[in-house]
């Protein structure tokens, strides 16, 4: 009646399993809401204000953090699958701390390891 599969060890689970994510999903979601704090921070909103604060503190916090997070976890997926960026990764994380667009530059070099496949292996 019923089609469950029955829990794994993981010493017993495939190694892509555990880095597969929705990383390019999450680093161009947060991306794109950075540039959007952004802009709204530098057209509408009065420094020093509290909604100043809460959107600075949103980008700078949040989004900016977890794009270079997803960032590095996609590098890390690509490694499970055989595919290695090398430690420019680390600069693209780095810049993605204070600048999330990067994650672009990433795309691109990223494309060029492996294509535009979503399963990452090219």
């Amino acid at each position: 009646m019923f089609d469950i599969e029955p829990a794994q060890h993981p010493d017993d689970r495939d190694d892509r399993a555990d880095e597969a994510g929705p990383w390019l999903a999450i680093l161009g979601a947060s991306a794109i809401a950075w540039v959007v704090l952004a802009v709204f921070d530098w057209r509408l909103l009065a420094e020093g204000t509290f909604l100043w604060a809460t959107v600075e503190s949103l980008a700078t916090l949040v989004f900016a953090p977890l794009a270079a997070a997803a960032l590095v976890q996609d590098t890390r997926s690509l490694g499970v699958g055989g595919v290695e960026v090398g430690p420019s990764k680390w600069l693209y994380a780095a810049v993605a701390l204070f600048f999330p667009p990067v994650g672009v530059l990433y795309l691109c070099h990223r494309h060029v390891l492996v294509g535009w496949r979503a399963d990452s292996l090219g």
